[in-house]
């Protein structure tokens, strides 16, 4: 078995779940990037819209307003609307449903600036959440390595994977409730190949750095994991971020042109559609 810790390309703009996407592309080439996401959770879902280009590596990506964002669901349509530049929320909340198909849509966008607006498109389907037997917490005084060396207290897994399916995860991680792998290079993904049709028993896929202000564990708090079903299109997107960030892949070394993306006409970024689990424990330190 086998935990995979995955570091992305991204950065925390707004909130403790909404981050920004920012990908280098070909010198002097501006793409729209796309950051978008619908989960089961009821509430207002977002799509944050910038502009990517070799310009904007190092500098605050400008946001794409007066965008026209929407999201079908096969029986209805949710339309976004922009609450700060470049950043949309749907009108209502709402949940989405495992096994559903979700659309994107994006138009009023001149990103070339040629006169002639563009439309983006972008669908996925929502997976089945786990079903997450339990979680327990081990402390480790001496975990990590480099800066990072120090306490830290583990969240570990267990669970039976399903040999029926190819299944893709991804773990967060609350405290009381509050979010604490409060931005996606915090989080794991990890994919069943090393546990396919078998019962984890005690995999660790969460860390809490007992030197990081907003992770240090008390006794009696809450900890809760938050274990994502995501699709294999997603999981490859988050890993082959890792490998530009970690250059361990020579097709990044220049622009990043092969990484996958689910949204039409040469945008970058994604469409994430995916479920949550949340599973919760005790901690007890003394």
């Amino acid at each position: 078995m086998k935990t995979v810790y995955n570091y992305i390309l991204l950065i925390l703009l707004i909130s403790a779940c909404t981050e920004k996407i920012d990908i280098k592309v070909d010198t002097g080439e501006a793409r729209l990037t796309v950051d978008a996401r619908i989960t089961s959770d009821n509430q207002k879902h977002f799509v944050r819209l910038t502009e990517s280009s070799e310009v904007f590596y190092n500098q605050e990506a400008k946001p794409i307003t007066d965008a026209i964002v929407s999201v079908n669901d096969g029986s209805r349509t949710i339309k976004f609307m922009e609450s700060s530049p470049g950043f949309y929320q749907s009108e209502t909340e709402f949940r989405g449903l495992p096994g559903k198909q979700y659309e994107l849509s994006i138009s009023n966008v001149d990103i070339n600036n040629d006169g002639t607006d563009e439309n983006y498109s972008a669908q996925a389907q929502m997976p089945h959440p786990y079903s997450v037997d339990s979680i327990k917490m081990h402390y480790d005084p001496k975990y990590g390595y480099g800066d990072d060396e120090g306490a830290y207290w583990l969240v570990s897994l267990y669970m039976k994977d399903n040999p029926e399916e190819d299944n893709f995860y991804g773990f967060g991680c609350r405290i009381n409730d509050k979010l604490v792998t409060d931005t996606i290079t915090e989080l794991t993904i990890a994919e069943d190949i090393y546990f396919n049709g078998e019962t984890t028993k005690g995999v660790d896929v969460a860390e809490l750095f007992q030197e990081q202000k907003d992770e240090i564990v008390k006794n009696n708090d809450q900890i809760t994991l938050e274990t994502y079903s995501i699709n294999q299109d997603y999981y490859d997107f988050l890993d082959q971020l890792n490998e530009m960030e970690e250059g361990q892949n020579p097709v990044f070394s220049g622009p990043p042109a092969n990484i996958s993306t689910n949204v039409s006409n040469g945008a970058v970024g994604f469409f994430a559609v995916y479920s949550i689990t949340r599973t919760s424990t005790i901690v007890k330190t003394e």
